[in-house]
């Protein structure tokens, strides 16, 4: 079998039955009472954060919090906040983290998710169906996400234990380097469409994580099944991001992934030296604004239903029809910028 990335592969453009807009497709999804966009901002020390929320919340986009914050900063923020349901509480499975993470939400129980999330869940199933099972009993009205996975083999048993959402994705990330360094992971396009075909059987949502560079692979993503997007490297030079530091007069976003020497160093982590670095610790140049990355992704995501033919995003899936190319797009002026 042949497993495919998003530049592997481009949408086929079909016809509409009746003429289409980008004013007149829908590209929201239900969320709670409302409405949301199908993007994810994700928990990255420099992306999920508290400021980045204020901005993404009135564009109806989730914003996953980072682990790095403690009781007491998530509760100021929070507090600050009229509109938290596109927020995301990320937790780990060590009992410390789940007692911190209950605490936080007892007291804001209007968050829109919980985030399990840990670098390797094929290593530690039972740890994390235990700590899906802790917060679907203390918050049984609060959507729970889990993750990662990249194959259909674990799904079943993470939404039993009570997951709303499957985060997909091994190595996909952007500042994530296991595909290098470990020589595992599965294609992102693949995983999400087998990842897809096994949450239609068993009643669940999935969140692509990782793997986006461009709008078009958002739209790609969605098209493949995702529920949601995660992106992290697309918006990673915004201004509004933190870990920002000055450098010759030029300011830096400082990103690194959760799987780097510098995360390590950061935290005390058992095991520390049987760990390689499995994750970029990059110096990105910042420009632009987060508002602006978003707008230029969700015109793309408007864009594709005009051209398959849907009024509608969450019929994308549905309608799409990939085809494998050698060549996604032209390079001929990629010098100039």
């Amino acid at each position: 079998m042949i497993y495919l990335d998003f530049d592997d592969v481009l949408i086929k453009p079909r016809r509409s039955i009746k003429p289409l807009t980008r004013q007149n497709v829908n590209i929201e999804i239900p969320w709670l009472d409302k409405t949301s966009h199908p993007i994810v901002i994700a928990n990255m020390p420099s992306t999920g954060t508290y400021e980045i929320a204020k901005h993404m919340t009135p564009m109806k986009v989730f914003t996953f919090i980072h682990k790095e914050y403690t009781v007491e900063e998530h509760k100021i923020n929070l507090a600050m906040m009229e509109d938290r349901s596109y927020i995301a509480i990320t937790s780990g499975v060590q009992s410390w983290d789940i007692e911190r993470t209950i605490e936080v939400i007892s007291e804001f129980n209007d968050v829109g998710i919980i985030n399990v999330d840990i670098a390797n869940v094929y290593a530690n199933v039972d740890g994390m169906i235990k700590a899906i099972q802790i917060y679907r009993e203390h918050f049984p009205h609060i959507k729970i996400s889990a993750g990662n996975i990249c194959d259909k083999d674990l799904m079943e048993e993470l939404v039993e234990a009570g997951a709303d959402y499957v985060k997909v994705g091994v190595g996909s990330g952007s500042a994530c380097i296991t595909r290098t360094e470990v020589g595992v992971g599965i294609p992102q396009l693949s995983a999400v469409l087998e990842c897809h075909e096994e949450a239609q059987r068993i009643g669940c949502k999935i969140i692509s994580d990782g793997g986006c560079i461009t709008s078009g692979d958002v739209a790609k993503a969605i098209a493949a099944g995702a529920d949601m997007v995660m992106i992290a490297g697309m918006v990673s030079s915004c201004y509004e991001c933190s870990n920002m530091v000055e450098i010759d007069g030029q300011q830096y976003v400082n990103l690194y992934g959760l799987g780097s020497t510098k995360q390590y160093n950061i935290h005390t982590i058992s095991e520390q030296e049987y760990r390689p670095n499995e994750g970029r610790d990059l110096m990105i140049p910042a420009k632009g604004h987060i508002k602006d990355i978003i707008n230029q992704i969700l015109g793309g995501l408007r864009s594709v239903c005009t051209y398959v033919g849907v009024s509608h995003i969450t019929q994308l899936s549905s309608h799409a029809e990939f085809i494998v190319v050698n060549n996604t797009h032209n390079r001929s002026l990629e010098k100039y910028g």
